[in-house]
């Protein structure tokens, strides 16, 4: 334990003897760690954001998205809510929409915008809420009423602080009442709730071109989880009635909706981590050629702690342990580092949370210190192997 201690005392005293070069050596495993630290924490952080908008939802939710080929192929939302109604045994609710880009105009202000289109059921489903005003009602529905509830970001860019309630936009060519606006849910991102204008459902088509107008969506309410696996049964019995090709629908409750997004996470994490082992590997090889070069350096050096006595092992673990210092060192500098680009930089980006890992900050940890083992081996060998009487001739 003793000449451990001392191997460890030694090696930093050299370390600390070449600031800069022991500064630059260990640069490279720093951005490899801290690289591996933050993507973990973007695709964990991403992933957590995701996983808690769908539990919002509630776990007994299931997606059907229709795209038929042709008219015939069409399928009205009134059979398909009159589906639901015979299959209340499983179905507690429907709520249909039908979402696509369009163009928002009040007075001299213009807005990209995505209109969807929905029925009352539609906010309690999606789990939203009102910042004023109030949602689509039933009686909007039956009556095919011209009214709007806007989301968030469209009330900043085309009202500013002008209260819109009551006011009316042009949306791509129709004039509608603005009733409500949605509390801000998203951050105010485009392509979001917080970008929508949601109008009636059955007075969408007339806004819609071609075969936008067949695009059919429905967030369907099941009595219980339990429940998901036979109202998903027989809602594709129902809709393959109508739709031949299954590649022109897809149904998916939540339990499948999460896996795929953790195989996209997998996946993702897989990539990322490839290219912060490339990384290390680069940083792991700048460390074994300082490393071959500080054992030239030190030839004197050794020559004369072999003629004193040292064996060895005793060399090789000196210049291993300098070797595993340095990667350590880099390792804690770069878990640091990575856990500040969590929370200046990702923490920043909307829809994604700040996730700090410590599993994988302690993996990386240990990958640095490993990486300072198998590429400080060949230059420890080498000053172990020297001969003491060369070593000592040596200029």
């Amino acid at each position: 334990m003793g000449k451990f201690l001392l191997s460890c005392k030694m090696a930093i005293q050299s370390i600390f003897l070449n600031r800069l070069r022991s500064f630059l050596t260990l640069l490279g495993v720093v951005i490899g760690v801290g690289a591996v630290v933050a993507a973990v924490g973007l695709a964990e952080g991403t992933t957590a954001s995701i996983t808690k908008e769908i539990e919002n939802l509630g776990t007994n939710v299931v997606y059907v998205f229709i795209r038929p080929a042709s008219k015939s192929e069409d399928i009205s939302i009134d059979k398909f809510l009159d589906f639901a109604r015979k299959n209340s045994d499983v179905i507690l609710g429907v709520s249909p929409f039908i979402q696509y880009p369009g163009e928002a105009l009040f007075k001299s202000k213009k807005e990209e915008c995505q209109i969807v289109g929905a029925t009352s059921e539609y906010m309690m489903v999606q789990g939203l809420s009102l910042s004023k005003g109030r949602f689509i009602s039933p009686v909007d529905d039956d009556f095919r009423q011209k009214v709007a509830v806007i989301g968030s970001r469209i009330q900043s860019k085309l009202f500013g602080k002008q209260n819109p309630i009551g006011q009316e936009i042009n949306v791509n060519g129709q004039v509608f009442k603005v009733i409500g606006v949605l509390k801000e849910k998203q951050g105010g991102r485009d392509n979001t709730v917080d970008d929508s204008i949601i109008v009636p459902v059955f007075v969408v088509n007339s806004l819609s071109a071609g075969e936008m107008a067949l695009l059919k969506n429905f967030l369907v309410r099941t009595v219980s989880p339990d429940k998901n696996k036979e109202a998903k049964k027989r809602i594709k019995e129902f809709v393959s009635k109508f739709v031949k090709k299954e590649d022109n629908y897809s149904i998916y409750d939540m339990s499948e909706l999460m896996s795929m997004l953790n195989r996209v996470t997998y996946f993702l994490m897989i990539i990322l981590g490839g290219i912060a082992t490339i990384s290390l590997v680069v940083g792991g090889i700048g460390i074994m050629n300082i490393m071959l070069v500080s054992v030239t350096e030190r030839t004197r050096e050794i020559g004369i702690r072999k003629a004193v006595g040292a064996k060895r092992s005793d060399i090789r673990v000196q210049f291993l342990i300098e070797s595993m210092v340095i990667t350590g060192v880099g390792g804690i500098i770069g878990i640091l580092l990575g856990f500040v680009v969590i929370a200046v930089g990702i923490s920043r980006i909307p829809g994604v949370e700040p996730v700090y890992s410590l599993k994988w900050a302690l993996v990386a940890f240990g990958i640095s210190v490993l990486i300072g083992i198998v590429f400080g081996m060949l230059p420890a060998e080498k000053a172990a192997r020297l001969n003491p009487i060369e070593a000592l001739r040596y200029e």
